[in-house]
C-alpha cells in the first residue's frame, strides 16, 4: 500500500507556507491597495481559520474592475484554500482558471504558482509521471526569474515524484541540486527537508553508510528542526541500526520517532515508526511488545488506508481534461439558461396550479423526509449490530491465540526448567554434567525455534485465526514435533517411533496449525504414559484420506472421558498424570477447534490400563 496521502498533505503545507513568505516578498503589490490587504489577510489565516480566508477572498472578489493579475491572485489563492481544506475538484479548477489569466496577463509569478499548485495535487493522488511534468515546468519558469527559494521547492517536490517512481539516481540528482540552490539560505528548513529526503532514497537502495551520514547531519545542522523532520529523521536512523544489528538502538530511536509523531498527530510517522518499534522488539525478543506495537501499526495502517480511499474517491472527479471542462460548463450554462427560460414561461401559464400544489408538495416532502431518515436509521443500527458482532469474533480469536501462545509454550519452558535444576544438582559426574548441558542447548534450540513460529503465526493472524490449507508432509511435521519433546519423553523413559509406509504422502492441512494439533496429542500421550512406555506416531494412506494415528500404552480412559472428549465443545476436566503432571484441559480442546478448520476429523480408541490411540482423519494432497 503506498501511504502518500500524509507525506504529501505535508509537502503542500511547506508549499503553501513558502509561497506564503515569498508573497509579501515578490507580490505585494498590485496598485490596489484594499486588495493586496485582504489578499494578505486570507494568505495569514489559512492555517488558522480557512472560513475566514474564504471570507476575506470573497469580499477582494467583489472589488469592481479587478485587473488580470488581481484575478490571478485570487483564483490562486482560492485553489490554495480548497487544497488545505481536502477540496481537489474545486482546487484544480480554480488553479487551471489562474494559469490561463496569469498566461493572458503575462505574469511568470502568478504562473508558475498555479503549475506547482496543480503539480501537487496530481502528487497527492498518486499521479506521480503527470506531477513531475508541473514541476520540471516550474523549474523552467523559476530559473528565468532566478528566484532560489522557490527553486529549492520545486526540486523537492520533483525529488519526491521520481523516487515514487523508482527512479532513484534522477531524484538524487535533483534533490542534491535543490540543496545546492539553497545554500545561500541557511535558515530555510527547506534545506533539512532536502537532506532528509536524500537520505531515505540511499536507504531505499540498501547504502546504509551514505544514508545515515545524511541523516545525522539533519540533526547536528538543523537544532530548530519541526516535528514532522525529527520523526521522520529518527526512524530512518532506526531502520538503518536495525539493518546493522543494533535492535535495541533502533528501539530507543523509534521510541523518540513515535512520540514525537504522536504529538504532531500525523498517522503516517506514527505507522513508519510503530512498524519500525514492532520489529525491534521482536529482534530482541521481547514478543509481547512486538506484537502490541504490531496492532498499533496495523491501526494506524487501516486509517492512511481509508484516507487514501477517500483521496481516491475525490480523484475520479479530477479526470475531465481543461477543454472538457470548459466544454462542459458551456454545455452547463446553456442548460441553465434554457431552464430559466422555460421557468419563466411555466410560471405564467401555471401559476394558479401552483399555488395549489405547494401545500401538497411540502406534506408529501415531509412524509418521504421522514421515511428516509426511518430507513437511514435503520441502515446505520443494522451496520453497528454488524460491527458489534464482528468485533466480537475478532476479540473471540484474540482470546484463543494467546491460549495457544500460553498452552504450546508451557512444556518447552517446564522442560528447560527442569534441565536447569539438573544442571545445578551436586551429584552429577563431569560426564552427566557435559550430557545435561548439551540437552538443555537442544531443547533451547527447540523452544526459540518454536517461539519464533509460534509469535511469526500469532502476527499473521492478528485480525483472526486464518487457516490457509496447503500440501504438507505429516511424517515431516511429526519428527519436528518429536524433536522438541525429546526430553520429556526421555525423563520418563518414553521410546518414540515413526512408521510410514511412503515418506511422500502429503496431506491438506495449515502447517502451525497440524504442529500445534500434533503437540498437543504427544503432550497427552507423554503425560498419561508410563516409566518406559512406548508412543508410536503412524502415517497410513487410507485411500483418498490419510490418518495420522498416536498410540501409546499408557493408563488409558474410560468409555465416560471418551464420551466427555468427543461431544463437549468446550474445556474438559484435567486429570493428573502418571508422575502427577498437571494441565488445564485445553489441549483436547485445541485439538478438536483447530481440526474442524482443517476439515479433518478424530476418533479415540482407548480402553483402561490398556493404552489410547488418537486417529486423526484428513484429506490428502492431489500431486
Amino acid at each position: 500500500m503506498t501511504l502518500i496521502f500524509t507525506r504529501v498533505f505535508f509537502l503542500a503545507l511547506v508549499f503553501l507556507v513558502t509561497s506564503t513568505k515569498s508573497y509579501a516578498q515578490n507580490q505585494n503589490s498590485t496598485g490596489d491597495p484594499i486588495f493586496d490587504t485582504l489578499i494578505q489577510r486570507a494568505v495569514n489565516l489559512r492555517y488558522v481559520n480557512s472560513d475566514s480566508t474564504l471570507a476575506y477572498l470573497q469580499e477582494a472578489q467583489e472589488i469592481p474592475n479587478l485587473s488580470l493579475v488581481q484575478q490571478a491572485v485570487l483564483a490562486n489563492q482560492f485553489g490554495a484554500i480548497y487544497y488545505v481544506r481536502g477540496n481537489y475538484p474545486n482546487s484544480l479548477k480554480d488553479y487551471s482558471n489562474a494559469l490561463e489569466i496569469a498566461q493572458e496577463a503575462g505574469n511568470l509569478a502568478q504562473e508558475v504558482y498555479a503549475m506547482n499548485g496543480r503539480g501537487l495535487i496530481y502528487l497527492s493522488q498518486h499521479d506521480y509521471i503527470k506531477a513531475a511534468e508541473f514541476f520540471n515546468r516550474c523549474i523552467q519558469i523559476n530559473t528565468e526569474r532566478k528566484d532560489s527559494s522557490a527553486l529549492g521547492t520545486n526540486h523537492f517536490n520533483l525529488g519526491i515524484s521520481l523516487s515514487e517512481l523508482k527512479q532513484y539516481d534522477s531524484a538524487l540528482v535533483v534533490l542534491e541540486k535543490g540543496y545546492q540552490i539553497l545554500k545561500s539560505y541557511p535558515e530555510l528548513m527547506m534545506r533539512a527537508m532536502l537532506l532528509n529526503r536524500t537520505a531515505q532514497v540511499y536507504l531505499d537502495l540498501g547504502q546504509l553508510d551514505q544514508s545515515k551520514k545524511l541523516f545525522q547531519n539533519v540533526l547536528d545542522s538543523f537544532p530548530k528542526l519541526s516535528n514532522w523532520e525529527k520523526s521522520f529523521t529518527n526512524t530512518g536512523l532506526g531502520w538503518i541500526a536495525l539493518k546493522e544489528g543494533q535492535p535495541q538502538k533502533a528501539l530507543e530511536l523509534g521510541q523518540e520517532a513515535y512520540e514525537t509523531a504522536r504529538q504532531l498527530g500525523a498517522y503516517w510517522d506514527k505507522e513508519r515508526a510503530t512498524r519500525l518499534l514492532s520489529e525491534a522488539h521482536e529482534k530482541l525478543g521481547q514478543y509481547a511488545e512486538a506484537l502490541e506495537f504490531a496492532r498499533l501499526n496495523k491501526v494506524y495502517a487501516d486509517s492512511l488506508y481509508d484516507e487514501n480511499k477517500n483521496s481516491e474517491i475525490s480523484y475520479l472527479q479530477l479526470q475531465l481534461t481543461d477543454a472538457e471542462r470548459k466544454t462542459f460548463e458551456q454545455s452547463a450554462l446553456a442548460k441553465e439558461q434554457e431552464a430559466n427560460l422555460s421557468k419563466k414561461t411555466t410560471y405564467f401559464l401555471s401559476f394558479a396550479l401552483l399555488a395549489l400544489l405547494i401545500a401538497l408538495f411540502v406534506y408529501r416532502k415531509g412524509l418521504k423526509e421522514k421515511e428516509q431518515l426511518n430507513a437511514l436509521l435503520l441502515e446505520k443500527q443494522k451496520k453497528i449490530l454488524e460491527q458489534n458482532e464482528k468485533l466480537q469474533v475478532i476479540n473471540k480469536e484474540k482470546n484463543r491465540i494467546f491460549t495457544v501462545l500460553t498452552h504450546d509454550l508451557k512444556s518447552p519452558i517446564n522442560s528447560i526448567k527442569q534441565l536447569l535444576e539438573l544442571q545445578n544438582s551436586e551429584t552429577l559426574t563431569t560426564e552427566e554434567q557435559d550430557y545435561i548441558n548439551m540437552l538443555l542447548l537442544k531443547q533451547v534450540h527447540h523452544t526459540d525455534q518454536m517461539m519464533d513460529e509460534l509469535l511469526h503465526w500469532a502476527m499473521v493472524q492478528i485480525d483472526g485465526i486464518v487457516t490457509e490449507l496447503e500440501p504438507i508432509s505429516p511424517a515431516k511435521v511429526i519428527k519436528e514435533v518429536m524433536a522438541q519433546n525429546e526430553f520429556p519423553a526421555m525423563k520418563k523413559g518414553i521410546k518414540l517411533e515413526l512408521l510410514t509406509q511412503n515418506n511422500d504422502l502429503q496431506i491438506l492441512a495449515d502447517k502451525t496449525q497440524l504442529k500445534i494439533i500434533l503437540q498437543n496429542c504427544l503432550h497427552n500421550a507423554i503425560k498419561f504414559s508410563n516409566q518406559g512406555g512406548k508412543i508410536i506416531f503412524e502415517v497410513i494412506d487410507h485411500g483418498p484420506n490419510a490418518c495420522l494415528c498416536i498410540r501409546d500404552n499408557g493408563v488409558g480412559m474410560s468409555k465416560e472421558k471418551v464420551e466427555e472428549i468427543l461431544q463437549k465443545d468446550q474445556r474438559v476436566s484435567s486429570t493428573p498424570g502418571t508422575t502427577q503432571e498437571r494441565g488445564t484441559g485445553l489441549g483436547m480442546l485445541l485439538v478438536k477447534q483447530f481440526l474442524e478448520r482443517n476439515n479433518a476429523t478424530l476418533a479415540i480408541d482407548s480402553e483402561l490400563g490398556k493404552g489410547t490411540s488418537l486417529i486423526l482423519n484428513f484429506q490428502k494432497a492431489i500431486k
